[in-house]
């Protein structure tokens, strides 16, 4: 990899690393957007939307279990060990994944929002199975309010990964077209 683009990703994962940090902040003033047992509301996926975008499957799977491995120094939990893979390396490096959708359409906007998408749906995958499999099947563990542990992890992890999405894709929208007027979609 060039010097340039090795650089660019560090920045990028710091920027997610600080942009998660920021949303952490604000959870203690704004307590939905945070929830009890690990995930948050946040705009932190946006940068690695953008590595994915640029750089493509490995460089975008390798920055997000980069960012994974930070976020989960940063203030991360382990229920256990299957939670480093299924909440960390495998939700954040997927999102890598869905760079795979540009091996069949040019980079533009609906590109670029189907990548936050699908790669929101990909983390969104592996944080509910990491609900059903941790929480229930491992740990023998479930809230009081619900009793079906399929459902309970589904309404979980959309109440923060829905909402992160919407905001990566809100403000990657309106970012868009300056990003590409500055040659930072090539």
């Amino acid at each position: 990899m060039k010097t340039n683009k090795v650089t660019e990703i560090a920045i990028l994962i710091s920027l997610a690393v600080v942009l998660e940090v920021i949303f952490t902040g604000l959870g203690a003033f704004f307590p939905f957007l945070q929830l009890p047992y690990g995930g948050r509301i946040s705009l932190s996926m946006l940068p690695l939307f953008i590595i994915t975008f640029r750089h493509g499957l490995e460089e975008g799977v390798l920055a997000g279990m980069t960012y994974s491995l930070l976020n989960l120094m940063l203030d991360g939990v382990l229920y256990h060990w299957a939670s480093l893979f299924l909440d960390y390396l495998f939700a954040f490096g997927g999102i890598g994944l869905a760079a795979l959708l540009l091996k069949v359409m040019d980079k533009s906007i609906l590109s670029f929002a189907l990548v936050i998408f699908i790669g929101s749906m990909i983390r969104f995958l592996f944080s509910y199975l990491s609900g059903v499999v941790i929480f229930v099947m491992i740990l023998g563990w479930m809230p009081s309010e619900f009793n079906n542990p399929w459902f309970y992890s589904l309404v979980y992890n959309a109440y923060y990964i829905l909402p992160s999405m919407g905001l990566s894709l809100l403000v990657g929208i309106l970012l868009y077209n300056r990003m590409k007027q500055a040659n930072l979609l090539n």
